[in-house]
């Protein structure tokens, strides 16, 4: 009954605004090529983030036969991705019931999972699938947790192949894994090989292409993250309008630069992991911790980045934590703050200021969480969660 609820509500949200975003200019020919059936222009035309359009189909399919329009047919395509999010919450609301949290956390925790991507307007800036992804590495890790090795790989592979941050998973899962780790990772590395591969080949230029695309960021320069002080001004010779860019290392180098540090966290995780200073399950907490330095790091940040890190918070929150989860919360309306409200009333500068103000001080309070040690009842709560879970599984 919950899951048909959630469902519902889903499909609420997702009609909920008919604005599609980068959409248009990003995803919307390709889509276009695909409803006239010519799949080799589809795959060609398609950008980086193009196999997050397979399992969205049979919606836009439907959507098409409907003669809802370009804008309908986004909309389903956004209702597609919200339903990979409706099922962590009703799995995650199980989770909650068999180690016993209240009726009162599990709703609070079912609405910041099914509120973040509105709020954060992942959808309406044309990106659903940013939700999407982030759900299916959070459902990684507890499928690792449970050691439920294929599923957890599958869903590993799936969210790689649908966007390339999701390499930042990687480690948490491994981390969070109590089977075969190679087995996992072959099942990550055979899913994403199997979606991507069709768009490789499909694509201009390439593999070398798409390892371009993805490891230099555009010229847009936000003022929401670590760099932005290192911004130059630059006029239009057409309109004479102002913009902003970052110096030219930072287009090469800021993503490499995010998965080194990623790698890095993550190894030093492991550490901690194998000297039992820290639980498998801190694993949501490393990978939300990743997710906030990447949107520190990324000259391109922009509002809907934080989406998975809220989802993986409110997560491990309810799990390990008693009580609300008011971190995810706080994440939640300081990232609508930064880029919803204040943009119309400060300065860019200032913009910069409040948000470093805030993201520079959760970073460290997160990292200190996630590799510290926990109270020893939530420790023993969790322990004895997962090993129920692990049995189930087994059995």
């Amino acid at each position: 009954m919950l899951l048909i609820v959630l469902v519902a509500l889903s499909a609420a949200i997702a009609w909920s605004s008919t604005a599609t975003g980068d959409y248009i200019a990003e995803l919307r020919p390709a889509v276009e090529e695909l409803l006239r059936g010519d799949i080799g222009a589809f795959l060609s035309q398609a950008p980086v983030y193009g196999p997050s359009v397979l399992p969205r189909v049979p919606f836009i399919l439907f959507a098409d036969w409907l003669g809802t329009g370009a804008t309908g047919i986004y909309i389903a395509g956004a209702f597609a991705c919200r339903l990979v999010l409706a099922f962590l919450a009703w799995h995650l609301d199980g989770r909650l019931a068999a180690i016993g949290r209240d009726r009162l956390t599990r709703a609070v925790v079912i609405a910041v999972i099914l509120i973040a991507p509105w709020l954060l307007r992942a959808a309406r800036m044309g990106h659903p699938e940013e939700t999407m992804t982030g759900a299916l590495c959070v459902l990684a890790i507890l499928a690792a947790l449970d050691g439920r090795t294929a599923w957890a790989g599958l869903a590993l592979g799936l969210a790689v192949a649908f966007k390339p941050w999701a390499l930042l998973a990687v480690g948490p899962v491994l981390c969070a894994a109590t089977g075969d780790r190679w087995r996992l990772l072959l099942w990550a590395l055979g899913a994403a090989v199997v979606l991507e591969l069709p768009f490789l080949i499909a694509r201009p230029g390439g593999v070398q292409a798409t390892a371009r695309a993805t490891s230099e960021t555009p010229f847009i320069f936000h003022p929401q993250q670590l760099f932005w002080f290192l911004h130059e001004h630059v006029r239009s010779p057409v309109s004479d309008a102002i913009g902003y860019r970052g110096p030219g290392f930072l287009r090469r180098w800021a993503h490499p630069l995010i998965i080194v540090v990623g790698a890095a966290v993550s190894a030093a995780f492991a550490l901690r992991l194998r000297r039992r200073a820290v639980e498998p399950t801190d694993a949501l907490a490393l990978f939300a911790l990743l997710i906030l330095l990447r949107s520190l790091l990324d000259p391109w940040n922009t509002i809907y980045y934080a989406v998975p890190a809220i989802l993986a918070l409110a997560t491990w929150e309810a799990l390990v934590k008693r009580g609300l989860p008011w971190r995810a919360m706080l994440l939640m309306a300081l990232g609508h703050l930064s880029f919803v409200v204040l943009p119309d009333a400060l300065r860019k500068d200032w913009q910069s200021l409040v948000y470093l103000a805030w993201m520079l001080p959760a970073v460290t309070l997160l990292a200190l969480e996630t590799f510290g040690v926990r109270r020893r009842e939530d420790r023993q709560t969790t322990i004895s969660a997962t090993e129920a879970r692990r049995s189930s599984a087994a059995t």
